[in-house]
């Protein structure tokens, strides 16, 4: 009788850890781990997964680490779980987007000018709506003689930045965005620069495409006394098309 009670115990744990090793498991970023049957799963949305108490539960895939299905995977140690970190989940930061952008100048009847100019912009991160920060580029005009009273082709933007989210990008990889950039630039003058535009990625790493405006204040031209021509300060607008990418 002992033998025989024995033995259904060592029956009853072996079936036990064969339905164990059966489970599927979600690891989560915060070291939870949840077991049961995976039902659905929403490429680079959501999870849900009915856990061993019949309860259905369900995760964005931003807060999901990795999945396992059907076996017993190995379990990171308590150590590495609670030192974990992602990036990529902190609302709040350093923020940087390096941006290339290329545009035309608006004059009608007149000379234009066509510029390109690569920015570094950098600053705090308060939520996926709102960053504020500093911007530094570096500008090369074509055309330039007949519109700037310059020989020097280069020009040099120090501009503050603000932009953000037009909604959220949880669940989403592809959101529009606004910013909007407001100083001055060397050897030209007063710059400001709203952008219109979608980000394509994650929430803290994604490609930038932008349709903005710029209004620049130009060193040009104007007919002084005798018909001469003396440098005078213009007003000049441009549409230019922005690429980049922030992280």
């Amino acid at each position: 009788m002992k033998r025989f009670l024995f033995l259904a115990i060592i029956a009853t744990f072996a079936i036990m850890m064969h339905a164990q090793n059966e489970l599927d498991h979600v690891f989560l970023k915060n070291g939870n781990v949840i077991k049961g049957a995976i039902e659905t799963v929403k490429e680079n949305q959501s999870v849900s997964i009915r856990s061993t108490n019949g309860e259905l539960y369900t995760y964005p895939m931003i807060e999901v680490n990795r999945i396992a299905y059907g076996k017993s995977p190995n379990l990171p140690s308590e150590k590495n779980t609670n030192s974990y970190k992602d990036y990529s989940d902190y609302e709040k930061g350093f923020w940087c987007a390096v941006e290339l952008q290329g545009g035309y100048s608006c004059n009608i009847n007149s000379y234009n000018v066509a510029l390109s100019e690569l920015d570094i912009v950098g600053g705090y991160r308060f939520n996926e709506y709102f960053r504020a920060g500093i911007g530094l580029g570096a500008r090369y005009y074509f055309n330039n003689e007949k519109v700037r009273y310059s020989d020097i082709k280069w020009a040099f933007p120090i501009f503050a930045n603000v932009r953000g989210n037009i909604i959220s990008s949880e669940h989403r990889t592809i959101v529009p965005y606004y910013s909007f950039d407001l100083g001055g630039t060397i050897r030209d003058g007063f710059m400001f620069r709203p952008t219109i535009g979608i980000r394509i990625g994650e929430s803290r790493s994604a490609f930038l495409v932008g349709l903005s405006y710029m209004g620049q204040t130009l060193k040009s031209y104007k007919a002084g006394k005798d018909n001469t021509i003396v440098p005078d300060h213009e007003y000049t607008s441009f549409v230019t098309l922005k690429l980049g990418y922030e992280f």
